[in-house]
């Protein structure tokens, strides 16, 4: 599974672009929820793509977080993701205190 980006994102409260995919394949999106300290904390992971080329981008999944993570599940991997034209992926925090969140997409 290459990586074809990933990087460091502090959320500011608003819906923020992790990246930007337009490379046809299924993708995996991973992150790392260690950052999440309080009770409070509350952030949404968003996947978005089209089916068609000139169609408008839609969020195909949606998963949100709350809380401090478990011990042994602070790693959080979407379900593979076909993607035929575009895919945005985000981050949004909703709750408690901007935090920065490790993240990398693999084209499988």
């Amino acid at each position: 599974m290459p990586v074809v980006d990933s990087g460091t994102k502090t959320t500011d409260g608003t819906e923020q672009t992790l990246t930007t995919q337009t490379v046809e394949g299924f993708y995996v999106l991973t992150i790392d929820t260690d950052a999440m300290a309080a009770v409070a904390d509350k952030i949404e992971v968003r996947i978005k793509t089209n089916v068609l080329t000139a169609g408008t981008e839609r969020v195909v999944v949606f998963t949100p977080f709350e809380g401090v993570q478990p011990t042994d599940d602070k790693i959080k991997q979407s379900i593979p993701v076909k993607v035929r034209f575009n895919s945005t992926f985000t981050i949004k925090r909703v709750g408690g205190t901007d935090r920065a969140y490790p993240w990398s997409v693999d084209r499988i």
